[in-house]
């Protein structure tokens, strides 16, 4: 409370007298630069690339100066990108527009139409996320190699729990809850008590920012990996511009599919949970099997995935800079299962681990609507698929129930024979807790 407090007030006092204190972002130490995506100048596997093309590689350079500004210190903002930001991102920080005239500025005042520097989005976003999202967004910060999982990339636009549908960018309050919350059993804490919800606002309009600016980014290596090194006219500005709008544009249309269920939650009652157990084992026409990831006893070792102790080899069993050297070591059997149980960043995943009783994590949230969200839409980026519409949205409900009272209750999965083995009664009693949506 007291950091939170203090950090307002330093902020509220640039607003209030930016000439007399100086503040502005004079705390923000030295002179940042973006970092260019990999595949602007090496092989990068799986991606499109520029190798070899060196004047392509200087158009997308300027086109992204162009668009979005040389650095973290001088930030344009498209004009189409404006709606999407609080003020038509005044609060970004540094924020300028083409053409040097300033449209938007969270610190202009309104007698003289001087543009006060002001940190901002950036300057929060450097403070408390750089070390691990690093400078452009791309999860390379100096502390990232020491984590698991690692920080999100935001250059593919893409965030894992969010209310949005599967592959569809997040909505803003996704990205707030992410921020405001954290993520439970991750490296992401939990900002509520360090920023005030104005300050999320912020940050939360700078990732948004680099997220847009690096998915175009990764759309020029695209459009000018097929096109001809000599063509003068190959990746224009106009092109480029096109190509912003058209990141821009989606992530303005997503921010109006969130999934809400259409129908109230299914009472928590023995017979939905039951229901609901069924699901999980498969045992019901729409084959979900969902232990053949999670396992038949929830605890995240599904026999699709490699076993825990293989996994825990790999990801903590030394130097990470040597992950690869392990992967390589195993099997061929056990290197092929690995490759194919990576997410889209190329991160391994792990299955959740739900029956882990009073230390159960769910790292989107606790929250009967998250583990809706969770179960109806998948997750972005991983390998848990959207089950609504497949299934009824009354068996969504009757999952949720299941997953929220298996911690309380272990013994639901205790007896659990494999899927398709003789039926065994579920031999449970009480009554499972009712979580409050």
């Amino acid at each position: 409370m007291t950091v939170r407090s203090r950090l307002h007030r330093v902020i509220g006092l640039c607003f209030l007298v930016p000439a007399i204190s100086g503040c502005s972002d004079s705390f923000l130490a030295g002179k940042l630069h973006y970092v260019e995506n990999e595949a602007l100048t090496k092989d990068v596997k799986g991606r499109s690339s520029l190798v070899g093309k060196p004047r392509l590689q200087e158009k997308v350079r300027k086109a992204l100066a162009d668009i979005f500004g040389e650095d973290p210190q001088r930030i344009r903002v498209p004009e189409a990108m404006g709606g999407l930001l609080n003020s038509g991102g005044a609060y970004l920080g540094n924020y300028q527009v083409q053409d040097g005239v300033v449209k938007h500025s969270a610190n202009e005042d309104p007698v003289t139409k001087q543009f006060t520097r002001y940190a901002g989005g950036y300057g929060i976003y450097r403070r408390q996320c750089l070390h691990c999202h690093g400078v452009s967004g791309a999860g390379d910060g100096p502390t990232a190699p020491f984590l698991y999982p690692y920080p999100r990339d935001y250059r593919k636009g893409l965030f894992k729990f969010t209310s949005t549908p599967n592959g569809a960018r997040p909505s803003k309050e996704d990205l707030k809850r992410t921020v405001r919350n954290g993520l439970n059993g991750t490296s992401m804490p939990a900002f509520h008590s360090l920023l005030s919800d104005f300050e999320i606002d912020q940050v939360v309009d700078y990732v948004i920012f680099l997220s847009i600016r690096g998915e175009t980014e990764l759309a020029l290596i695209d459009e000018g990996a097929i096109s001809d090194e000599t063509d003068i006219n190959a990746l224009s500005p106009e092109t480029a511009a096109e190509i912003a709008d058209g990141v821009i544009r989606r992530w303005i249309a997503d921010q109006s599919k969130v999934v809400n269920p259409t129908i109230a939650r299914t009472e928590s009652t023995r017979e939905s949970i039951l229901r609901g157990r069924e699901l999980f084992l498969g045992k019901t026409p729409e084959k979900l099997e969902c232990s053949g990831c999670h396992g038949l006893l929830a605890r995240g070792d599904g026999k699709s995935f490699v076993p825990q102790d293989v996994f825990n080899q790999v990801v903590f069993g030394g130097n990470p800079s040597e992950r690869q050297q392990r992967i390589d070591a195993l099997s061929p059997e056990m290197k092929d299962l690995w490759g194919q149980k990576l997410d889209d960043w190329g991160n391994p995943l792990r299955p959740a681990n739900l029956n882990r009783g009073k230390d159960t994590v769910y790292k989107g949230g606790r929250r009967p609507i998250d583990i809706y969200w969770r179960i109806a839409k998948g997750i972005t980026g991983a390998q848990m698929p959207a089950h609504y519409p497949t299934i009824d949205e009354k068996k969504v409900w009757d999952l949720v129930n299941f997953v929220l009272a298996l911690p309380f209750e272990p013994e639901l999965l205790g007896e659990s024979p494999h899927p398709g083995g003789p039926e065994v009664p579920p031999g449970v009693s009480g009554t499972p807790p009712v979580a409050a949506r």
